[in-house]
């Protein structure tokens, strides 16, 4: 990425109108005792748990229904606490650990998607993300540790310690983790047709919610949805219930969501800035960018003189090319994608150098998230899905104005925009699921 050593401040304060300040410290931490520990899954749910062989403890634990899909299941906040990680690892992927007091931590690991931020005090029962399959896994389910000063012990859940057992199926759990309300709606989100309002899909049948109201443009990601004041171009954050947003910046070219980070690139495209999470403060963290790109896998962005793709490795001013010019990017949980300048091949990044792996042929446009990569065909704009190995894609649906990935679902516009329509997951089949739509987001 190039680095520009001449950024005017006036650009700067454009973007971002409050001085870099510290975050909060975190509360002091309270007695020793044990937190009451639920199941960090919804209230009411079984849940089989188990241990294997490539556990470094005996007492970490590996969860999984006994019913319905394992992947995109909400992960919950099993006592109340702070953030203290929120991250992705090759091993973990995508995890946050949480910091009860006391010396007791729970760690969450290979979530699909994150959906706290570190700092964020919670509430047992918060939904932290959702299950998934990222990092070293080998199938969807929810790895859970308790930790007592540094050192994993054997989980109490609802008072009861949770017995060692090396398959699953011989254990079960039903969730008490309830009394406390966990985010409801799905992960897409739409703009009317006129722009005056701002609705997320309730996920079931065609109910919708309207959260807020004008918006110029909508991101979303693990670090929630944030939307762009069509007036000033000001920026701001939903908070959860309908109409209650608040301001998180000024004006931006554009905005990025990376896992739990926001990211906006100034409105000069001279700079990159990073939100802190507290208030209205921000923090540069590089330099002039043609286009961003993020996911779960990170912050990427193209340098605006030659094209090139460079990884943000995540301090301020440190970025890494990963590879040359391109049509399109797109970042899914663990792995980023690219369109050749002409459009005839899409590529993976091997996440080594600046190697890249011919994965597919021609494309239109790529849509990425946690539900995987998908490609639009050139010719027709039929709608087609990554299989995970080079040039193994499926068909899944016909053309379509827009669509939209969220961590374990696809969502379609029609090409007319008078319908929302969501992938079955099963050969070209699609539920129409609302009515018209300006534009969709998901995360």
């Amino acid at each position: 990425m190039k680095i520009l050593r001449r950024i005017g401040l006036v650009a700067a304060a454009t973007l971002f109108l409050a001085p870099v300040a510290a975050l909060p410290a975190a509360a002091p931490a309270g007695a020793a005792e044990k937190p009451a520990f639920q199941l960090p899954v919804p209230c009411g749910q079984r849940w089989t748990t188990s241990t294997h062989g490539g556990h470094a403890n005996q007492y970490m634990i590996d969860m999984i229904p006994t019913s319905g899909p394992t992947l995109g299941q909400p992960t919950l906040a099993s006592a109340s606490g702070r953030v203290v990680i929120s991250e992705f690892s090759s091993s973990a992927g995508n995890y946050v650990v949480i910091d009860h007091g006391g010396g007791w931590q729970t760690r969450y690991l290979h979530l699909d998607r994150r959906d706290v931020a570190v700092g964020a005090n919670v509430e047992r029962g918060r939904q932290l993300g959702t299950v998934g399959n990222t990092g070293a896994s080998q199938g969807a389910h929810l790895h859970y540790e308790q930790k007592l000063n540094g050192t994993v012990v054997q989980a109490t859940i609802d008072g009861r310690l949770l017995p060692v057992n090396w398959s699953y199926n011989q254990h079960f759990e039903v969730s008490r983790n309830c009394g406390n309300p966990v985010p409801s709606g799905s992960g897409l989100f739409a703009l009317s047709p006129d722009r005056s309002g701002v609705f997320q899909y309730s996920g079931q049948g065609t109910a919708w919610t309207k959260v807020g109201g004008a918006a110029g443009a909508l991101y979303s990601g693990g670090a929630g949805l944030f939307a762009t004041n069509p007036s000033t171009g000001d920026l701001y954050r939903y908070n959860g219930t309908p109409e209650n947003w608040s301001k998180v910046g000024g004006p931006g070219r554009q905005f990025a969501v990376a896992g739990d980070r926001l990211y906006g690139l100034s409105p000069d495209g001279t700079a990159v800035f990073q939100w802190t999470g507290s208030g209205t403060t921000w923090t540069k963290v590089g330099g002039a960018a043609g286009t961003l790109y993020a996911g779960g896998a990170g912050l990427f962005a193209t340098n605006p003189s030659t094209g090139d793709l460079y990884r943000y490795n995540g301090t301020p001013e440190n970025w890494s090319k990963v590879g040359g010019p391109g049509a399109q990017f797109a970042v899914t949980g663990n792995h980023v994608y690219g369109l050749s300048p002409d459009r005839t091949a899409v590529f993976q990044w091997t996440g080594s150098g600046t190697t890249w792996t011919k994965v597919g042929g021609a494309a239109a446009t790529l849509y990425a998230g946690g539900a995987g990569l998908f490609a639009t065909n050139p010719s027709t704009g039929d709608l087609y899905r990554y299989n995970g190995t080079p040039e193994n894609w499926s068909k899944i649906g016909g053309p379509g104005a827009q669509f939209a990935v969220t961590g374990n679902h696809v969502y379609g516009l029609s090409p007319d925009r008078t319908a929302v329509f969501q992938w079955t997951g099963s050969g070209t089949t699609w539920t129409k699921v609302g009515g018209p739509a300006h534009s969709l987001t998901g995360r």
